[in-house]
């Protein structure tokens, strides 16, 4: 018999806690070991994002309506009881007695009779409170563990963006992402795509030019005809405008360094054309093999995929480079829920290190008048107008150009680069300097 999704979910969440590793890549190990039917794997992939995003809240809840400290639980029947609450707290297709006797069962499954009937009392006790008072957890909300962000990052953020700007911040990572999808317009116009999506029973509206944003039916959107074929890629409209703020032409050769997985160097591809090129590259060799078979899915022969290393390697000339520098990814943070567990301080300093070392080499194969894009998806100004401030200072003949007519002007900050805020501007945190050489 395949393994359900509650059962996936919790040796995804034990491992997670254990090693403290990609969430993505505990599943792909939890999946290749149990090989669970599509169903199963779809449902415990947005179970364990949830519960890993919310995970300290679901701690505190568990904490308070046992009153037993966290530390003092097992590891595998902790996870069953964030399960379990997170689906009687926050998923409102999942009836309380479901939640509560596939709990039961598993526990006893995986651990034995006795931790089952914790298990049932303690779930039973949480409904029971929550029927008898609707506003059970108003003392909960105002402990700063309820935000589920690691208090050095809370500090961090206050400090950046008052107390009003963390909290619609922390609100913003906790609830889960909008999914955005960019539809190559060079193939079909996006209302015919919008139309095949609708008979899919995927239901979309205009967000852009380029840009839908899905209402419903996101699971399904990897196993339609449109993406298999490369007509639509899973995009944030953020993350597109890094490609826009760079203006690239028809006819263009772009140098695209850390390129992995490929999205954006798909979508440079479409706007050179035919005609023009984009030579990607990355230092990971799993990475690099992902971006080249992913060319058998969008048919796409103007992407040449090599593995190279962008603090040291020699590339060749180019007019226009785009460096999406590795990050921290705390403006992903949504999307990517176990980045703030996995993230520590140091990790910011480790990150502005690399990056200005990757923008000071790469810069060097850029041609006289040509235009190089830095961006990162971190919130952090140590990542991003620092590392642009300090080169800048250090090369007389790069220059800083300001602003963007193919970008809104709210997403122009006061230096004159591009920058999205989750809370601000409802997409991912994106920052980007356009750099020009004299």
């Amino acid at each position: 018999m395949k393994p359900d999704a509650r059962f996936l979910s919790v040796k995804i969440l034990n491992r997670f806690e254990k090693k403290n590793e990609q969430l993505s890549l505990i599943r792909n190990q939890v999946f290749s070991q149990f090989d669970p039917d599509l169903l199963s794997k779809s449902r415990s992939m947005a179970l364990t994002n949830e519960v890993v995003r919310i995970k300290d809240r679901l701690d505190l809840t568990i904490q308070h309506i046992s009153g037993r400290k966290i530390t003092r639980l097992d590891p595998s029947l902790l996870s069953v009881l964030r399960v379990g609450f997170y689906e009687i707290l926050y998923d409102e297709t999942v009836p309380d007695y479901a939640a509560v006797d596939s709990a039961v069962k598993l526990t006893k499954s995986i651990l034995n009779r006795k931790a089952s009937g914790l298990t049932n009392a303690v779930l039973r006790t949480l409904i029971r409170t929550m029927e008898k008072d609707s506003d059970w957890d108003r003392e909960l909300q105002s402990d700063p563990t309820w935000h589920s962000i690691p208090q050095w990052l809370q500090k961090r953020w206050i400090a950046q963006f008052g107390e009003n700007g963390f909290s619609e911040l922390a609100k913003k990572f906790n609830k889960t992402p909008i999914t955005f999808i960019r539809g190559d317009l060079s193939q079909q116009s996006r209302e015919d795509i919008q139309k095949q999506l609708e008979e899919l029973d995927i239901k979309s509206e205009v967000y852009s030019d380029s840009f839908l944003k899905i209402k419903s039916g996101s699971g399904k959107i990897l196993f339609t005809n449109l993406f298999q074929s490369g007509q639509i890629s899973i995009q944030d409209p953020a993350a597109g405008s890094v490609v826009e703020f760079l203006e690239p032409k028809n006819g263009e050769t772009i140098l695209d360094v850390c390129a992995a997985p490929g999205t954006k160097s798909l979508y440079l591809a479409e706007k050179v054309g035919n005609s023009g090129k984009v030579l990607a590259s990355d230092y990971d060799k799993i990475r690099v093999k992902r971006g080249k078979k992913d060319v058998n899915r969008h048919q796409r022969k103007n992407i040449e995929w090599s593995l190279m290393d962008a603090t040291k390697d020699d590339f060749p000339m180019a007019d226009k480079i785009l460096i999406d520098a590795p990050c921290t990814g705390t403006g992903v943070m949504g999307r990517k829920p176990d980045i703030r567990w996995r993230r520590k301080p140091q990790d910011i300093t480790d990150m502005a290190n690399l990056q200005f070392k990757m923008l000071n080499h790469v810069s060097q194969f850029l041609y006289p008048g040509g235009t190089l894009v830095y961006a990162t998806c971190s919130l952090e100004p140590e990542e991003n107008w620092n590392v642009v401030e300090q080169f800048l200072k250090l090369n007389a003949d790069f220059q800083l150009q300001t602003g963007s007519s193919c970008l809104p002007k709210a997403w122009i900050d006061e230096q004159g680069c591009f920058q999205t805020l989750p809370h601000v501007h409802g997409v991912d945190g994106m920052f980007a300097a356009k750099i020009t050489r004299s």
